[in-house]
């Protein structure tokens, strides 16, 4: 693995959530179509939103409940079940599908990239997770 490979870093102040998703979506298409590089995106989300997997059906969410806090509801690209997206810090990792980090299992790429992260984190003084779960186990 090439461990000087360029990657592209963006930082985005809030948008909603649709804006959000088609960034995202814009960036999963020039990424794997090797027209930009890999791209570590970092994003946060207002108003907050809740976002579906792309499995997901719509009949699982109270559309009233959504209104009524001023909630967004948009669809992931990737998979999953609902996430609620409210003061946080979203991160999208975007590489075409050769790229050595997302070789593997899901629990072995989500290890590599979480731990790249941290690592970053503490590069400039924030002392993130001490301790990643064994990437052999099950679950995360």
């Amino acid at each position: 693995m090439n461990n000087r490979e360029t990657w592209r870093l963006i930082l985005h102040p809030p948008y909603p959530g649709a804006w959000n998703m088609s960034i995202d979506e814009a960036l999963l298409e020039s990424v794997s179509a090797h027209k930009q590089p890999p791209t570590l995106r970092l994003y946060d989300w207002f108003p907050y939103a809740l976002s579906l997997g792309y499995a997901q059906t719509v009949s699982d969410i109270n559309p009233k409940a959504l209104k009524i806090k001023g909630w967004e509801l948009v669809r992931r690209p990737t998979g999953g079940r609902a996430i609620l997206h409210a003061d946080e810090l979203t991160y999208s990792i975007t590489a075409p599908i050769d790229n050595p980090i997302l070789h593997g299992t899901v629990i072995e790429s989500y290890h590599r990239i979480s731990t790249a992260l941290i690592g970053s984190l503490r590069l400039i003084g924030i002392n993130a997770g001490s301790k990643l779960k064994n990437k052999n186990e099950s679950h995360l």
